[in-house]
């Protein structure tokens, strides 16, 4: 008879277990059309994915495992609206692929996670953090071709909870000495209080068979007037082979009604060579984001950029992008 009772308080826990699980099936899809030029080449009209946040789709979870602790995985794979093509070629969750543990103390992942720096270099971006906001065209420290890594392999990551607004975030990619990796080491303090919102990152890293490290510092920080929310950040990418840039950025937002918002952003960043100027590039952005429901969002916009050459025989380059697009949420 004992065992018999033991038998179905044990069934009775498994089943309150189960019903405190969750899985949830999310995702983005943004899409444009507009047209770009690019420095002398002929003006392109194009239909081109994620004018505003990247396309996406994903998998999370979690499981209530008892006194306030909690498993928690996510899959989330980006792709090409426009091709339906995979974002990262012969990746099948190339945006996140993790799983962990939160709690009272926090969050702790492990797998392919966004780093510590990635998690909030953005968060002042104007003109939404999109395709047409000035830094994505004039900033070396978010360009995958200047050797910035934002989601490496092989992760740690450990997120902490907020107190009186502050977060304190600390992520590390091993990179396992195997071709192809890199170890990445990233930290970052935010703070969101009111109308204030604030941050702090820093990120090393260095590719397995190269000798350069690459550091990367960014501070970023927003106010909320009620009229208008103003925008600022400044990031600097330091190589140890002498290569140094140092960018800023400067934005407003500016409600024109409830569900209609326009905004604004200048970007400037300066590249040198063991001290010598090599160029400067600049950018200039403006959108607007008419918000349809909850979930869905039309936007317009443009954005022009440049490149100058302290050489003149490198030809300056100057980029422009006009774009009308829709984000769904799902």
């Amino acid at each position: 008879m004992k065992k018999s009772l033991i038998a179905m308080a044990v069934l009775a826990a498994a089943g309150a277990a189960s019903a405190q699980s969750s899985v949830q099936l999310y995702g983005i899809a943004d899409v444009w059309v507009g047209a770009q030029k690019i420095g002398a080449a002929k003006a392109q009209t194009v239909v081109e994915s994620g004018g505003v946040d990247a396309s996406r789709f994903g998998l999370k979870g979690s499981e209530d495992l008892g006194g306030g602790l909690k498993a928690i995985f996510t899959l989330e794979q980006g792709f090409n609206l426009d091709t339906g093509a995979q974002a990262t070629a012969g990746q099948a969750f190339s945006r996140e692929a993790s799983v962990g543990v939160a709690g009272n103390f926090g969050t702790v992942k492990l797998g392919k996670v966004w780093t510590a720096y990635d998690d909030v270099q953005n968060a002042s971006n104007p003109v939404f953090d999109s395709a047409l906001t000035p830094s994505a065209g004039a900033f070396a420290t978010t360009a995958a071709a200047t050797g910035y890594l934002a989601n490496p392999a092989n992760g740690i990551k450990y997120t902490s909870p907020s107190f009186a607004g502050v977060t304190g975030i600390v992520s590390y990619a091993l990179d396992e000495n195997t071709a192809g990796n890199a170890e990445v080491s990233a930290l970052a303090v935010q703070y969101a209080n009111g109308p204030l919102a604030a941050a702090v990152a820093y990120q090393n890293q260095q590719a397995v068979g190269f000798v350069n490290s690459i550091e990367f510092t960014n501070l970023n920080a927003s106010y909320n007037l009620g009229v208008v929310t103003l925008k600022g950040s400044y990031a600097q990418r330091d190589n140890n082979n002498g290569i140094k840039d140092k960018e800023y950025q400067l934005g407003v937002d500016y409600p024109l009604a409830s569900n209609l918002i326009l905004s604004a952003g200048y970007a400037s960043s300066e590249n040198k060579d063991k001290g010598v100027k090599q160029s400067d590039n600049s950018g200039l952005g403006l959108a607007a984001a008419y918000l349809l429901s909850k979930r869905t969002t039309a936007y317009a916009g443009v954005r022009s950029t440049k490149l100058d050459h302290v050489n003149a025989a490198i030809a300056d380059v100057t980029t422009n992008v006009y774009a009308v697009g829709v984000k769904h949420a799902f």
